[in-house]
């Protein structure tokens, strides 16, 4: 009886953890300059069925994910250089197991001085939704949270 209930409360607690395992809504993205070639270099990660409720299309239909991957994120990313809007520039994207990163590339950015990054990534989608914005610009790191109320982020170097 003692074995039952042990393992009854074990089989509770997994249940439970893996109905709550994404409870949180998070994306990742990583702004990197490569000064030597001029390319700015933006990747999104975040998982991927919560970018498939948002994009509205299955990872499984690749061009109709795809096509639509790419109106939603140039609908809610923005990025401005040295005050200049660049808009978006969508390269691809790459499924791995759960997680889909989305990336952004623009050539021919000969120097920064600043960048302005407006990420609204799934905050239509969910309320609670974090864009974790790291920069590796000409030496300066830094990290800044993204909310559906704050969605733009700028820096200067």
């Amino acid at each position: 009886m003692k074995y039952i209930k042990y393992l009854f409360s074990l089989l509770l607690v997994l249940v439970t953890f893996n109905l709550n395992a994404q409870d949180f809504h998070t994306a990742n993205i990583k702004v990197d300059y490569e000064q030597e070639t001029g390319t700015l270099n933006i990747t999104a990660r975040t998982f991927t069925n919560q970018l498939e409720k948002a994009v509205g299309a299955d990872v499984s239909n690749k061009s109709n994910f795809e096509n639509k991957l790419k109106a939603y994120v140039n609908s809610k990313v923005d990025v401005k250089v040295n005050g200049k809007a660049l808009g978006t520039s969508y390269y691809g994207y790459q499924v791995n197991d759960k997680s889909t990163r989305v990336f952004f590339k623009f050539d021919k950015i000969s120097d920064i001085s600043s960048i302005e990054l407006k990420v609204a990534l799934l905050t239509d989608i969910f309320n609670d939704q974090q864009n974790i914005v790291t920069f590796d610009v000409k030496n300066k790191k830094d990290t800044k949270v993204l909310t559906g109320n704050n969605d733009t982020v700028k820096m200067s170097f």
